[in-house]
């Protein structure tokens, strides 16, 4: 078996037992300095934006501050804008960029449709999918215009509709290279089939990726793979990854937990995109299950220096089970992940916790923040991936951090 360490016997028991009850990568800066944005979900439940000078001291507070959203809202980065939406019922999209300390607000833009994934593109550029929940009705990709938050283009698409099998293309994430447009998704019931209920997933061992040009936004194949499964998770924004030779890195998690079901039989993993091909390289499959002996990938955030850090669960857990941050029972681990040699280690300062819809995280020269949270409190842990280690940071007044952004770049 390929893996640097064995996870530990404890860790292994405790998943085993219980089940939980883009723009890719956000702004690079200095931790040790002000000016940091922090998306909270309260104790009470409301989403709220707050301000905080550190990330690894005292205690991030929503109560009496910040920025109280309308909605429970799903946060993503495009560039040195941090943005909001409305989850489901509100279709609001807010930014929000820190100046001098000062909060500057953007928007809101309404969209007809719900967004369910993104990706930044230049400066001035970043590009959304809108969708409905259910039906075969067109997906929307948007083109926006960030500092006037404007849409200067719809492109109407299908991407991958199979109507016969009552599926549905759900996009999970997006990426702009080389004059292409990469759109990852997973095939999901569109509630129009009686047989076929919404959200399941019947047809899922394969890996699927539409590629389309870019900007003219043509649709021009898809390429698949048998080796794993459909890639990303229901909002997880970071199922295709650019590392930084322009090779693009995707997972699988091929889990129950993660929304998956029935529960593909192929085996959570990494496949790639290599620079230059519009095509998954067939040389290349990381089988993440395999080597960790049964362990799935929930979620992955690239690091840099060909570094995954993978937030991974037990096989056996519930269905969506990793979508609660503040289980009773937790199975989940962070662990990283070599995506050269394949070998995946434990981070074992982190205990076990819970999931959460997506995985927020702040990058920055060489060290990933994530949110931690258990059934007792949430915490901010700082990743360090070259050596596998973690260190407990700022605790969270509140379920979890749904959000990490600061104005301080490279």
């Amino acid at each position: 078996m390929l893996i640097k360490k064995q996870f530990s016997a404890i860790a292994i028991a405790a998943l085993a037992l219980g089940s939980l009850a883009g723009c890719d990568s956000f702004g690079s800066g200095n931790v040790e300095e002000g000016g940091f944005l922090v998306g909270i979900e309260a104790a009470t439940g409301t989403d709220v934006l707050v301000t905080t000078d550190n990330l690894m001291e005292g205690v991030i507070s929503p109560v009496g501050q910040g920025v109280e959203q309308p909605a429970w809202m799903t946060f993503f980065t495009a560039g040195e804008y941090l943005m909001l939406h409305g989850y489901a019922a509100d279709n609001q999209l807010t930014s929000y960029t820190l100046d001098d300390g000062a909060l500057i607000t953007r928007g809101p833009l309404v969209t007809e449709l719900g967004l369910y994934a993104s990706c930044d593109v230049d400066d001035n550029t970043m590009l959304v999918i809108g969708l409905p929940r259910a039906g075969y009705e067109d997906r929307v990709i948007y083109t926006i215009d960030k500092s006037s938050m404007t849409i200067t283009k719809r492109t109407a698409t299908r991407i991958d509709e199979r109507q016969d099998e009552g599926l549905v293309a759900w996009p999970t994430d997006m990426v702009v290279r080389d004059g292409k447009l990469f759109i990852s998704y997973y095939l999901n019931g569109s509630g129009e089939k009686e047989d076929v209920p919404s959200f399941s997933t019947p047809n899922s061992n394969q890996a699927r990726v539409a590629v389309y040009s870019y900007p003219d936004m043509v649709f021009e194949k898809i390429i698949t793979d048998d080796r794993t499964s459909d890639i990303g998770v229901y909002l997880g924004p970071t199922a295709l990854e650019e590392t930084e030779d322009g090779t693009i890195y995707s997972y699988s998690t091929s889990s129950l937990a993660s929304g998956f079901a029935p529960t593909p039989t192929n085996p959570s993993g990494f496949l790639r995109i290599p620079a230059g091909s519009t095509d998954f390289d067939d040389s290349y499959f990381f089988n993440f299950e395999q080597v960790t002996g049964g362990f799935k990938i929930n979620n992955a955030v690239y690091a840099g220096d060909g570094k995954m850090v993978v937030r991974l669960v037990k096989a056996d857990t519930a269905l969506w089970g990793t979508y609660n941050p503040v289980p009773e029972n937790p199975s989940c681990v962070i662990a990283i992940a070599d995506l050269n040699t394949q070998t995946v280690t434990e981070v074992t300062d982190v205990p076990l916790h819970g999931g959460e819809w997506g995985m927020a995280h702040l990058v920055h020269k060489g060290k990933v923040y994530i949110n931690v949270s258990t059934a007792e409190e949430a915490h901010i842990y700082e990743i360090d991936p070259a050596t596998a280690t973690a260190t407990q940071g700022a605790r969270i007044e509140g379920n979890w951090v749904k959000g990490i952004f600061t104005r301080y770049h490279d």
